[in-house]
C-alpha cells in the first residue's frame, strides 16, 4: 500500500473531475485515464465514480460532500468503536444480500441517525435523563 492517504487520492480525483468538467464546458479534450493503479482500484470500486440508471445510461454520481451537510460529532470511544463495528457487520450483510457496498457516509450514518430519531419519539424527560446519564 502506498504512503498516499485516501483523502489525498480523493482530492486528486475530485480536482481531476473538476478539470475535466471545465475542459468539456469549454470544448477542450482532456485525457480521462487514471493516473496510477490506486486510482484504477478506487474508480473500479464504484465509490463516487459512475452510476448506471435504469435506462442503462452512465451518469456521474455526485459526492456526498456535494449533496449533504457535514455534521461533526464527539462520541465516547466505546460508542465510536461500536459504531464502526456495527458498520462492518451491516456492510457485510448488505453486500451479501444486495451485492453492493453500504457506503458509510451516504447510507450508514443517515440510517443510524434516522433509527435514533425514531427511537426518541415519545420519550419523556425522565427517560431522556436516564439515557443521557449513561454518557456522563
Amino acid at each position: 500500500m502506498s504512503d498516499e492517504s485516501r483523502a489525498d487520492r480523493l482530492r486528486r480525483r475530485r480536482a481531476k473531475r473538476e478539470k475535466q468538467t471545465e475542459a468539456s464546458e469549454s470544448g477542450e479534450r482532456v485525457d480521462a485515464s487514471p493516473e496510477n493503479e490506486t486510482d484504477v482500484a478506487a474508480e473500479s470500486s464504484g465509490t463516487d465514480a459512475v452510476a448506471v440508471d435504469e435506462t442503462g445510461d452512465a451518469s456521474e454520481r455526485e459526492s456526498v460532500k456535494a449533496t449533504r451537510v457535514g455534521t461533526y460529532m464527539y462520541l465516547p470511544e466505546e460508542q465510536r468503536s461500536e459504531l464502526n463495528f456495527r458498520y462492518k457487520e451491516l456492510n457485510l450483510a448488505y453486500e451479501r444480500a444486495v451485492g453492493d457496498e453500504l457506503e458509510k457516509n451516504r447510507h450508514f450514518y443517515p440510517l443510524v441517525v434516522q433509527a435514533g430519531l425514531e427511537a426518541l419519539d415519545g420519550m419523556d424527560g425522565e427517560s431522556l435523563r436516564e439515557r443521557v446519564s449513561r454518557f456522563e
